[in-house]
């Protein structure tokens, strides 16, 4: 039996002035499944990601989650981004805050959790994470891959039904990567619905379920990671895919 797909982007584009970002972008995501979105830098990739979180409106065409059209007049965001979380590229952590209160905040803001049901929930993913040892700590003790996994932990925390990650690990030395996809390629197994823009050709091809090439602001190809990695039908593709096997 077909799945109902948890998000749909239907003729999705995005113009910031006479620039146009995307163009007519169609894909939908099941529960489930884990999305991965790659192109070269300057592709739409992040726009696209921003749109689906509603951190940048639409210019054309409309987002459906759960058969809502979030991208309707007046539509309640705050809310939908509890259900539709996001890992930003440079961890977007309160830098005044400790690794704990980063995480307890948006459950009794938004969620609206009293102060121990927020400790006891933040502990429970920041453990999840291996992060639980620095809960006193302020994100400026940590490395670079210690903040994301504190990022992670705070989105997890919400318990959103979609997790966003935008490059993950594009501000993190080498070293750290490992640690972050390590915590991805968990979620992944554990049936997290994920849809990740990435670099780590490795990682798409061997955690997604889907992938999503994107160049010049349009999907140029989509499939399973076997159709992209092993017979990809178009140059454009075959060409980005040959580039970075090569590094």
């Amino acid at each position: 039996m077909e799945q109902t797909p948890i998000l749909q982007v239907e003729h999705l584009s995005k113009s910031f002035g006479d620039h146009v970002v995307l163009r007519d972008i169609d894909f939908s995501v099941c529960p489930g499944d884990v999305t991965c979105i790659i192109g070269a830098s300057g592709s739409g990739k992040s726009t696209l990601l921003r749109c689906i979180n509603l951190l940048e409106t639409p210019t054309t065409g409309r987002i459906l989650f759960q058969g809502q059209e979030i991208t309707a007049p007046r539509f309640p965001a705050a809310a939908y981004r509890a259900r539709v979380g996001m890992v930003f590229q440079n961890f977007n952590l309160f830098n005044n805050k400790s690794v704990l209160d980063n995480c307890t905040l948006g459950l009794r803001r938004i969620l609206k959790l009293g102060r121990d049901e927020a400790r006891d929930r933040a502990l429970f993913y920041l453990d999840k994470v291996g992060m639980a040892p620095y809960i006193n700590a302020k994100p400026r003790q940590l490395s670079g891959g210690q903040k994301q996994r504190v990022a992670i932990a705070r989105a997890l925390a919400m318990e959103p039904e979609v997790l966003l990650f935008d490059e993950p690990t594009s501000a993190l030395d080498p070293q750290m990567v490992g640690e972050v996809l390590a915590v991805m390629r968990t979620l992944a197994r554990e049936g997290l619905t994920m849809i990740v823009v990435t670099h780590e050709m490795a990682f798409a091809r061997d955690v997604s379920s889907h992938v999503v090439f994107m160049a010049d602001g349009v999907i140029c190809e989509e499939g399973s990671p076997t159709e992209i990695f092993e017979t990809p039908k178009k140059q454009l593709t075959q060409e980005f895919l040959a580039r970075f096997m090569q590094q």
